[in-house]
């Protein structure tokens, strides 16, 4: 059986539900190897190794995480435990971590509704798509712009936190599904001040900057959409 030294992230070359793993990682300064196939999208089987995703309590879903003999599922339990190791994160209060994981799960329902309207409302009725997003983007725009700093990041420490990378991953970095929904919907988070400034201020971090320029899946679109 291989076993990993750093944290394996197993998933496609797409942003999709990996992303913010990925900027977690990169931001909070750990080193990730990672398996990238799209064949292994909707598989019961890893590809290359043939192993059951079942190893990773998934009948078939990504992405899947091995860090030596861990093996989970589920994008949200693998954000968590990737900011639980991070050295960067690593003095963050349970009500901090508390934080970053609400800002999780938000980044997880908007992109489950993202996906819904792209790849399924879509061919039904395109206005009904375009409707959707343009509603899911302004309910969450509204309350983001209500409740964000003006300056700094989301917990008020000197370095973005898992809670200000899903707010990037939602508005800017990620093209599938976030950027291909908004293209759909011709929508545009600049109407949103507060919420372009804090994304600004994440991605002008430098970590998070060194992973945007090198990545090559955060803006891939491979479905053409």
């Amino acid at each position: 059986m291989t076993t990993f030294e750093n944290p394996h992230l197993i998933y496609a070359p797409i942003a999709g539900r990996a992303e913010l793993a990925r900027l977690i990682a990169a931001a909070g300064g750990i080193s990730i190897t990672e398996s990238v196939n799209m064949a292994n999208f909707g598989s019961t089987d890893l590809q290359e190794t043939g192993e059951s995703k079942k190893n990773y309590m998934s009948p078939s879903g990504m992405p899947l995480l091995q860090h030596g003999d861990l093996k989970v599922s589920q994008s949200g339990a693998i954000e968590a435990y990737m900011a639980s190791i991070a050295p960067r994160y690593k003095d963050l209060t349970q009500q901090q971590r508390a934080i970053d994981m609400m800002f999780m799960g938000i980044k997880e329902e908007i992109l489950h509704n993202c996906a819904k309207a792209i790849f399924t409302t879509q061919k039904e009725d395109k206005n009904k798509a375009v409707e959707d997003v343009c509603a899911l983007f302004d309910k969450w725009g509204a309350v983001f712009e209500d409740q964000i700093p003006t300056e700094g990041f989301i917990q008020d420490l000197p370095y973005p936190t898992p809670a200000d990378l899903a707010l990037l991953n939602i508005t800017t970095a990620g093209y599938m599904p976030f950027g291909s929904a908004r293209k759909l919907a011709q929508y545009d988070f600049g109407k949103w001040e507060k919420v372009t400034a804090l994304s600004d201020r994440v991605k002008a971090d430098e970590h998070v900057s060194k992973y945007l320029s090198e990545s090559d899946n955060t803006e891939a679109n491979p479905f053409g959409m």
